[in-house]
């Protein structure tokens, strides 16, 4: 595994991923028809996205790891700004995600907090318990944390087909 993809993904681009996480994921159906799904991402060198293992959106990704993510700030923001992420999936083993020297990007997977927000305050005392649930379900396989490498990235307003 390379330890970042910064070389397709333009400065602007990442410091916008790192602080947005609002992420609509675009895969590929059976029949090769698009779908979109709402989800959480973060940005630690790598994009990366915690799913179900049994989820249609893993599933797809299993059958083609090309991918599309649009990253956008807030909803009640009042300007939409987003970023748009080609890339390729590739579905982390346990031992990946829970090695001792991880990314940035990892170390952020058992943050409890990686379903929603990306913001990573203190984490209050009734949340802790979450923690162990989060590990326990992506060592048992139940969850799974895919890292999508860029092949083209930018600001919404920087990417255009060429």
């Amino acid at each position: 595994m390379s330890h970042h993809d910064h070389d397709a993904v333009p400065e602007d681009a990442q410091a916008f991923m790192k602080n947005n996480g609002r992420t609509f994921m675009i895969t590929k159906r059976k029949d090769g028809s698009p779908t979109a799904h709402p989800m959480a991402s973060w940005y630690g060198g790598f994009l990366y996205l915690n799913m179900y293992k049994a989820s249609i959106k893993s599933k797809n990704l299993d059958r083609d790891p090309r991918i599309c993510c649009v990253i956008t700030n807030r909803s009640d923001d009042v300007d939409l700004e987003a970023a748009v992420y080609r890339a390729t999936g590739r579905k982390l083993t346990v031992d990946e995600v829970f090695a001792d020297r991880v990314t940035d990007g990892l170390a952020w997977a058992r943050n409890p907090r990686s379903e929603g927000s990306q913001e990573q305050p203190d984490i209050p005392d009734e949340d802790k318990r979450k923690i162990g649930d989060t590990a326990g379900r992506i060592k048992r396989g139940v969850r799974v944390i895919w890292e999508l490498t860029a092949n083209k990235a930018g600001l919404i307003q920087n990417v255009r087909e060429g």
